[in-house]
C-alpha cells in the first residue's frame, strides 16, 4: 500500500469510526432495536461502542499505536458480525418505528462487512 492508499484508508476510517460513534449516542435507540437479544448488556454495549469507535479513530493518528488501532478495528469489526446476521435471520421480529432495515439491504450489507474486517486486518499485517 503506497503512502496515498495509506492516507485515504486512515481518513475513510477516521470519518466511518467518527460518524458511526455519533450515531451510536444520537439514535441509540434505533441500535438497541438490532442488538441480538442472546448477547448481554444492550445499552453498554451500544454505547460503549461509540467510545471504542472514537479512541480507534484517535489511534489512527498516533503513530505509535496506529498497528494497535488497526487491528483492533478489525476486532470491532468482527464483534459487530453477530449484529448483522441477528438482523438477517430475526429480520421478521425486528421492528423500529423511525427506520425499518430492508431485508435485502440487511443482506447486501453482510458481505460489506467482512470487508470492513479485512481491510483494517491487512493494513495491520502488511505494516509489521
Amino acid at each position: 500500500m503506497n503512502k496515498l492508499q495509506a492516507l485515504i484508508s486512515r481518513w475513510f476510517w477516521t470519518i466511518l469510526l467518527v460518524v458511526a460513534g455519533i450515531a451510536h449516542f444520537v439514535k441509540a435507540d434505533f441500535f438497541l432495536a438490532y442488538y441480538p437479544d442472546y448477547l448481554p448488556f444492550p445499552k453498554a454495549a451500544v454505547l460503549g461502542s461509540a467510545f471504542v469507535e472514537w479512541l480507534l479513530a484517535a489511534l489512527l493518528w498516533l503513530p505509535r499505536y496506529q498497528r494497535m488501532a488497526w487491528l483492533g478495528i478489525a476486532v470491532l469489526m468482527v464483534c459487530y458480525l453477530p449484529v448483522h446476521i441477528y438482523l438477517i435471520t430475526d429480520h421478521a421480529n425486528i421492528t423500529h418505528p423511525d427506520l425499518a432495515v430492508p431485508l435485502w439491504l440487511a443482506w447486501a450489507r453482510l458481505p460489506l462487512q467482512f470487508v470492513f474486517i479485512f481491510w483494517p486486518y491487512r493494513i495491520y499485517r502488511n505494516n509489521a
